[in-house]
């Protein structure tokens, strides 16, 4: 439920009901299903998904951890949704021959496909290293730029659809609201079966 609830804007996450959060879910863990069918059909080796899954692990999770984990204060929500697009599309355009695609992005010391051993080149460069510290630092730098901008007066805030600009973040106090109520609902059971 708290996936479906973070999936819904704003306000309209305040105002939506369990139904529609189950329905949420259901439909996200259909996408996900059909996603992770499609890559485990196209690579041919446990080896190759092991490696994908690792991948994806350190160029797009470990920065998102590390800065939520230790540099809350530095972070927002555009920053962490513009360092991981980012950082997601340039490691996909980086190739991957266990995908069964060539790089369109090509790093310095890139080796082109001679035909006889293989049919895609090789990325000699530490690219997965490059794209974490680029979805690091793009993060820090979007969340730092993005506060500047709503905190000045540049932007106004009624486009700050992540609470940048007031720092009583209503996501937050969204998910404090949601919490004291379930609890309340479940004093309430208690009560009732006491009955």
């Amino acid at each position: 439920l708290f996936f479906s609830f973070l999936s819904f804007p704003g306000d309209i996450s305040t105002n939506i009901s369990t139904r529609m959060q189950m329905w949420a879910l259901r439909i996200t863990v259909i996408a996900n299903t059909a996603i992770a069918m499609v890559i485990a059909i196209a690579v041919k080796s446990v080896y190759g998904l092991y490696l994908i899954c690792s991948d994806l692990v350190f160029v797009l999770l470990f920065p998102h951890l590390v800065l939520v984990v230790h540099f809350p204060k530095l972070v927002n929500k555009y920053g962490m949704i513009a360092g991981f697009s980012i950082a997601f599309l340039i490691r996909v355009l980086a190739g991957e021959p266990y995908l069964s695609y060539s790089a369109v992005l090509k790093f310095p010391y890139y080796v082109e496909p001679d035909g006889s051993d293989s049919d895609f080149g090789t990325q000699r460069f530490p690219f997965r290293i490059f794209c974490m510290l680029l979805h690091l630092f793009i993060s820090m730098a979007v969340s730092w730029l993005t506060k500047f901008l709503y905190r000045s007066g540049y932007l106004k805030d009624v486009l700050d659809e992540f609470s940048v600009a007031d720092p009583g973040n209503k996501v937050g106090t969204v998910i404090e609201n949601a919490v004291v109520n379930s609890e309340s609902r479940d004093n309430e059971l208690v009560d009732s079966t006491k009955i």
